[in-house]
């Protein structure tokens, strides 16, 4: 019986111990990202003790509801890292993630890396993609199909929408409609090895799924 109280006893010490370890390391990780935002995070898996032994944890869970990253703004953020080293100078093994990118940025984004027509921007309707503007005294909407291209978004015009008119763009001559054609938006200021893998029109701006190996966030 005193064995077994003794393993037993050493047993909740050494889970104590690892639940202390897993809140000091978790309030570290959060504390490195608060450059970037107010996250959550959890480190998965048990015993963490031996993860940090080991010199990476496993998995981290990191969450937030706004971040900027390069001074560009993000919305309902949620990344996996996997292979998380404890040495803060190496890289993440792999990186899964999602997040929202706002309207108000994508305009800025498209600003500063993309040409887009005068007096025109972003907007979202009925979980479409739109570059809205006016011509003519009437709305002019044009729709336009968001592609996610390595570190880049690829936008392509597919109708334009004047008043109550549309017109598919395959109908109208490629000189009248070059400038809204292929519009690129470089995405360089990610963290270098992530790159998108999907991208699709919310109502809150586009919502991105990133994937990447050997990121880092330096």
């Amino acid at each position: 019986m005193t064995a077994i109280i003794i393993v037993v006893t050493l047993l909740i010490g050494f889970i104590a111990a690892d639940r202390v370890v897993d809140f000091t390391t978790e309030s570290k990780i959060a504390s490195s990202l608060e450059p970037y935002g107010d996250a959550d995070v959890n480190v998965e898996g048990f015993p963490v003790l031996t993860q940090m032994a080991s010199g990476k944890l496993n998995t981290v869970h990191v969450t937030a509801d706004q971040a900027q990253y390069e001074n560009v703004d993000f919305t309902d953020v949620d990344a996996k890292l996997f292979d998380v080293p404890t040495d803060t100078s190496r890289p993440i093994g792999t990186v899964e993630a999602s997040a929202v990118i706002p309207l108000a940025t994508i305009d800025a984004l498209a600003t500063e890396h993309a040409s887009l027509p005068s007096g025109m921007s972003f907007t979202t309707i009925d979980g479409g993609l739109y570059l809205k503007g006016s011509l003519l005294g009437q709305d002019l909407l044009i729709s336009i199909d968001p592609k996610a291209e390595s570190r880049r978004v690829v936008v392509s015009a597919t109708t334009i929408r004047l008043g109550s008119a549309e017109v598919d763009i395959d109908s109208i001559p490629s000189f009248l409609t070059s400038s809204i054609s292929d519009i690129v938006i470089d995405l360089d200021f990610l963290p270098a090895g992530l790159e998108l893998t999907d991208i699709k029109a919310t109502d809150a701006g586009l919502a991105i799924s990133l994937h990447g190996t050997g990121v880092s966030l330096g």
